[in-house]
Formats: C-alpha cells, structure tokens, sequence
C-alpha cells in the first residue's frame, strides 16, 4: 500500500494526545484522537478498497484488417458491502491500435498507450464501460496488462494491483487489395498457371499412416503412432486435385542487410503478398506461402504448404501479419529448402520482391527448369541488374503508392488522436448508488 503522508501521522497525534493529559486540554486530546482515527480508518479504507474488486475485458474481434473496428469491453464489480468512493483503471493498449472516441496517453513502454477511467462504485455496484478501437497497422497484439488504483476517500492513502487476468490477443491482417487496383489482370493477372490441374498432397489433411520409407522427411514422421507399433510411421495425406499457387515473399527491401530496413516497401511487399494469396484462394486454388522472415517469438521461417483448407487464407495471413523487419535467411535459402509439402511439383511461384539478389535469380531459374512457373511482382522502383531471361515482372509501386496515399488520409485523423501527455481528468465520480447495471461510455 502506498501513503501520500508518512507515519509522521501517528508520531504527530500521540503528541497531540500526551500534550492534552499534560494541560488538561480537552479540546487537544479529542484533536489527537480525531487525527489518530481519521489515519487509521482512511489506512484501513485503502487497504479493503479493491478488496472483491473484480475486473475483466473483451473484445469482440480477435480478428481485424486495416482500418476496422472492435469494441472492447471493460466491467468492474465491486462485489463488497463497502463503497469504492474512487478508482483509477489503466489499461496497456498497443499504440497502433486507436481509441476512436475518448483520449489515450503515451505509455512508458514504446509502442504503448495508457487508457485510462477514473470513476467509483457503490456497495454490490457493476460497471461496464465499452471502448470503440480502430485498427491502422498489421500486426500481433496484446492488450494489459491492467492496473488498478483506489484509496481512502481522501486521497492520502493508495493501494495498487495488477489483475491476474491473461492479456487480450488481437491480429491485425494486412491491407489487401484487388489485383486490378495493382495493375494485374484478374482474369489472369500471371498468365496461364502451368501444368492445369495436378494431384499433390494436402499435408492440412492426414488420412493415415504407413511404413516409413526411405526418403521421407522426418516432419511426415507420426511419432505417436511409431511408439504404438514399434516401428516408425509416415502419415499419408490426402491427396488433391488443384493448381497450386506459392507465394514467396523477400522481405528485405535493400541489397545489403546492414543498410537496414524500409517501412513503406516493407509493409508493401507484405500488403502485395497478402493480396496476390487472397486471390488465390477465392480463385478456389490451393496456396501456400514462404517467407524470410520469423514467426513472433521464434526461430523457425514463415513456411505454409499449400493447402484449400477453409481456414487456409486465415492461416495465411496471420502469417504475413507476423513479418518484421528482422530476417533469419534468404529468400533464396527458404525456396532451396521448401518440402514437397511446401512447393509441390509443377506449382506457380509468385515472388513478391523489392530487391533481386544474384542468388535469388539463379534459384528462379533453378525452379523454371524443374517445372515450376515462375513470376515477379516487384514492390520498389529502384532499377534492378539482375539477368532474369523470360522470367516475367510486373511493377505495381507506382499504383500501391497510390492506394497508400489513400489509405493514410483515411486513417489520418484516427492517429492524430492518440497524444502523447494528454491525460484524461483524473478527478474521481460521485459514489455510486445501490447495486444495479451502469453501462459508461468513453469520453
């Protein structure tokens, strides 16, 4: 518990007290016993005050694209015959993620903002206050933690506590666009997809399993199934009938990594890779996706198999809203390595690139002579020297600079709100009354 006096307090009316037995003053004894039991019941009242203090939150999307909104939720309770006469809530926000009505201010965290309530609740009182959120930038997110403060009903004695309750998730999708509003043709924005229709295994759906043969990777292996037998397993996968589409994102927008990273052709590549899968996946055919880039908190690439699963664009991009800056290889090395499962035999391979390294190409046409058919959507108009033969390009910067333009004066306004130092009036609400519903909006 914090004070906002010392125990000078208790020092100060034990004097008062032995100062009026001394005089015989009545007036300074009933002062030192008013300053002695106003301290102890306003320590007292700060001790219990989040006592059967119950908060939680949520939201009602933990799914968003650029630009669209949720409600999170926040509900107080105060499930105790004593009134909270004040408390403060604040709730960790991630920057990117905009209060649309109401005021945030900057968290001592970069990246973060502070949302913050001052209000009371009455004995057996319920609070719930909805707070409208705008997403402006893919990502992952979490939201809390939560601190809660209150105190006596003058303000001299505090108490904190952070709720035990697990932070609230949020994926933001990257902004996708239709191919016509990058320049392709949608019809067939990479010409006629090679090979028609192919069987390839759909590794999203297993249907049994089998002897291991030689030659099968060991992710294909069923260790569960192996102790059982006593002898190793390979799954089988069921077999599909589609054209098979992989879209390979290069995350690095300069040639060398130590020139650093740039946002924009970053979050471009990212928005052009999310939009060609989107495609494919209304176009009914099977995608995958390989990138250069991690998944947050580990080491492994950003590798999806092709599959139709109907969760597959989800998978998708969630996947593509994980991409940092941060590289752990080549795109090169990603599409040397890709398992069958991950590029199938006679599959289209989309590359959506800023940059062109010499070992990127020679694997291009590495792919084109094992039967793949390969195309380049580049993202940058910085000129390449790259001898990619008949491999073909299609440029979309001039047109995604465009649609970036328009999609920052939309979301504009929204971050001009958050403001760093802008605090909400922290001056505590009337006590509640008896218990009911109360239902605040933000302001």
């Amino acid at each position: 518990m914090r004070t906002l006096v010392d125990d000078s307090w208790l020092l100060g009316s034990s004097i008062l007290i032995g100062v009026g037995l001394l005089t015989s003053s009545p007036v300074v004894i009933i002062l030192g016993m008013l300053v002695l039991g106003s301290s102890t019941a306003g320590r007292l009242w700060a001790r219990i005050s989040l006592e059967d203090v119950h908060y939680e939150r949520e939201i009602s999307e933990h799914r968003l694209f650029v630009g669209e909104k949720a409600v999170l939720t926040i509900r107080l309770a105060n499930r105790k015959a004593f009134p909270v006469p004040w408390i403060e809530v604040r709730e960790q926000l991630p920057r990117d993620l905009v209060v649309t009505r109401g005021r945030t201010f900057a968290g001592g965290t970069p990246g973060v903002s502070i949302l913050q309530r001052n209000t009371a609740l009455g004995r057996h009182d319920h609070l719930e206050w909805p707070v409208e959120v705008q997403a402006t930038k893919r990502g992952y997110y979490r939201i809390g933690p939560t601190r809660l403060r209150s105190g006596d009903i003058f303000g001299f004695f505090e108490r904190e506590l952070t709720p035990e309750i697990p932070a609230t998730t949020l994926v933001v999708y990257p902004q996708t666009y239709a191919l016509p509003e990058l320049g392709l043709d949608s019809a067939r924005p990479f010409g006629e997809l090679r090979g028609g229709n192919r069987i390839y295994e759909d590794p999203s759906r297993v249907v049994g399993v089998r002897d291991y043969q030689p030659g099968d990777p060991m992710k294909r292996i069923d260790w569960n199934a192996t102790a059982r037998v006593q002898r190793l397993q390979s799954r089988l996968y069921e077999p599909s009938r589609a054209q098979a589409i992989v879209v390979a994102l290069n995350v690095g927008t300069f040639a060398r990594s130590w020139q650093g990273s740039d946002p924009i052709v970053l979050e471009r590549g990212i928005s052009v890779a999310a939009s060609v899968a989107r495609w494919a996946y209304e176009a009914d055919l099977a995608v995958g996706v390989i990138a250069n880039g991690a998944f947050p908190g580990q080491g492994r690439p950003i590798r999806l198999g092709v599959g139709r699963h109907p969760d597959r664009l989800n998978r998708v991009l969630e996947a593509l809203a994980a991409v940092s800056a941060f590289t752990i290889s080549s795109l090169a090395r990603e599409l040397e390595g890709a398992s069958t499962g991950a590029l199938p035999a006679g599959s289209t391979v989309v590359v959506v690139a800023a940059v062109m390294p010499e070992e990127l190409v020679a694997t291009l046409h590495r792919l084109r002579r094992e039967g793949h058919f390969v195309h380049i959507v580049k993202t940058s108009e910085a000129p390449w020297d790259a001898a990619l033969g008949r491999i073909p390009v299609s440029e979309v910067a001039a047109q995604m600079e465009e649609l970036e333009a328009a999609l920052a004066r939309e979301l504009g306004d929204l971050t001009t709100t958050v403001l760093a130092g802008d605090r909400p009036d922290p001056t505590p609400e009337p006590a509640a009354g008896p218990a009911r519903e109360r239902t605040e909006a933000a302001t």
